[in-house]
Formats: structure tokens, sequence, C-alpha cells
């Protein structure tokens, strides 16, 4: 079970079978700081299986047509409710998501400085995270990576939110490290709730910033949580033309799974799409990860992963849809 389209810059160049998501540990809360946000996000939640949870009927047997393997978890904040597809313990690729992550971190780290976010940020800083987030550019990606602080530095900040399996990718002699973090599809719906909802991690104009990133993403990476809120079809080049109407903050991923050697089109792929939908009588978190996606031609295997991705949010969108 799992499908795709068309892309612009590039993904992370990554793997780990399907997922599924738990709920437990205490956060550690060594980075934190004081802050009047309104609050964290819970360390114990409301977690619905998915063959009870209205959100995600059709969703199996969707998958269930498709190759490969997907995980999906989906926070709703009109009911308070997270569905997962899975137990949420198996992990998978982020290849790109992280970048949402990295981008999490560098924005609690200026929010302590005088002034507003994004104004008290150095240009440098602000240009590589537009970069990174609208356009997906692993050099910007890299850059902020590496100054952060690296695996270490990302991974103490994951302990905030907290996530549960998350492992950061480390930096090797030959490859940049953030692509190949491993992950849950409910970890990376914590990550992003983090930027969508008040808590003592972000600031509000922290999080009104990384929002604003994620909603300009350039129109050839438009695709996967965005199928559904902002129409269909969602075919490339542009995939789904934003809707007024409907707010969506999305960063995807996609890469060759790297325990493919040869990494060329004989490989399976890791398509992975993450954000936040907002409108029309929604307001809900969604993560998709999709793992050993078909190998094929060019961006066959990325293709299929897309189409698989906006099949699901499609459903979700339709689920979720208001009633009298």
């Amino acid at each position: 079970m799992a499908t795709a389209g068309l892309l612009l810059a590039a993904g992370s160049p990554g793997p780990a079978p399907g997922a599924t998501g738990a709920v437990i540990p205490a956060a550690d809360r060594s980075l934190a700081r004081p802050h009047p946000a309104v609050h964290s996000l819970p360390s114990v939640e409301t977690v619905q299986p998915a063959r009870l949870g209205r959100p995600l009927r059709g969703i199996r047997g969707y998958l269930r047509t498709r190759k490969g393997v997907a995980e999906v978890a989906l926070f709703d904040n009109v009911t308070g409710r997270t569905y997962l597809l899975g137990d949420g313990i198996r992990t998978q690729y982020t290849a790109s998501i992280v970048k949402a992550d990295i981008l999490s971190l560098w924005l609690r780290r200026y929010q302590s400085r005088p002034g507003t976010i994004p104004a008290s940020m150095p240009y440098s800083i602000t240009y590589l995270l537009q970069n990174m987030i609208t356009m997906s550019d692993n050099v910007a990606a890299t850059s902020l990576f590496y100054f952060s602080g690296g695996c270490t530095t990302l991974g103490r900040f994951n302990r905030l939110i907290p996530t549960y399996h998350t492992h950061v990718g480390c930096e090797t002699p030959t490859y940049y490290g953030w692509g190949n973090t491993t992950t849950t599809a409910a970890d990376q719906a914590r990550i992003v709730r983090t930027l969508a909802y008040p808590n003592d991690v972000l600031a509000p104009d922290a999080r009104e910033y990384g929002l604003h990133l994620m909603e300009s993403v350039v129109p050839g990476q438009r695709w996967g949580v965005s199928c559904g809120p902002w129409g269909t079809p969602c075919e490339p080049p542009d995939y789904a033309h934003p809707d007024p109407r409907v707010t969506v903050a999305l960063k995807n991923g996609w890469k060759y799974l790297p325990t493919c050697v040869k990494q060329d089109d004989s490989c399976p792929w890791q398509v992975n799409s993450i954000g936040w939908v907002h409108g029309l009588g929604r307001d809900y978190v969604l993560a998709v990860l999709t793992t050993d996606d078909p190998a094929g031609p060019g961006t066959a295997g990325l293709d299929y992963g897309i189409t698989t991705i906006q099949g699901v949010s499609q459903r979700i969108w339709h689920n979720l849809q208001p009633h009298p």
C-alpha cells in the first residue's frame, strides 16, 4: 500500500518499514525556557484505533490497492483526537520533511532574543529558512542543520515537543545525515502541531512565521496533504491550486531508499507529506509516510508515492466534512 508526480529542487536523497503511532514518555525540558505560551502538547493523548475512527474511514481499504507501505497520523483539532493507522512504533525515513523540524529548532533559538520573529533574525538565517522550506533546498538545510549543532541539537530539541520514535540522522564524511532521520507519522504530526497550535515550545510569532513559510511552498511541490483541501484533481506540474477559503501549510519529502546501494531509478522510493489544514469547517494536522514505493524510470516511484498520499488526503478531507 502506498503512490505519486514531479518536483523541484530536491527532497532528500533514505527507508524503513511502515510505522504507526504510540504515545507516552515525558519530555526532557533541559532546553526549555520560561514562556507565556498556552500549553505544551499533552504527554498522553486520546488515540482512536483506525478501525473505529470515522476520519480514516475507507483508507485502509484504499491502501490495500497500493504497493509499498503507508503510515497515517491525523490530529483533528475539532474533536481533540489523534487517529493512527498502525501502532505508531515502526519507523520510516523522513527525507525532506525533517526540514520542518529544523525550521522549528531555529525559530525557538531566535524567539528568546529581543524583538519579534522574523525581524529579530539575521537576513542570512531567514534566507536559508525560506529556501529550505519553500523550495526544499538541500544546501540551505545542510547549512542550518550543521550550524545549529547537527543531530545532537535537533535530537535534544525533539525531546521538548516531545517525539518518541524519531532518531535524527547524523552527518558522515560522505552524507549530510538529516535526510536519513527515522520517524513515525505520529511523531511528525506532533512536530506540525507545535507549529499549528499554541504551546510552550514555540512562541506565537515564531509559529506564525513558520506556518507562513510552509504556506508558501512553490507550485511544483504543492502536492500531498493539499489534495482535497484545495480541490481535485491535483496533477503536475502545479498540483493543487490554493483555495482562499482553506489554509494549507505543508512540507513534503522524497528520496530513494538509502538501503538501495545504486541510488538510481532501480531503487524504490520514500515519499512523505505533512501539514496543517484549516478552513471550511475543518482544522487538522495530517502526516502520511510511504516507503518502498516501486522503482521505475525517472520519477515514476516518486509519482506513485504522491498518488498514494493524495488518495489518503482526499478521503480524510471528505470524511471530516462538517455535518449539521
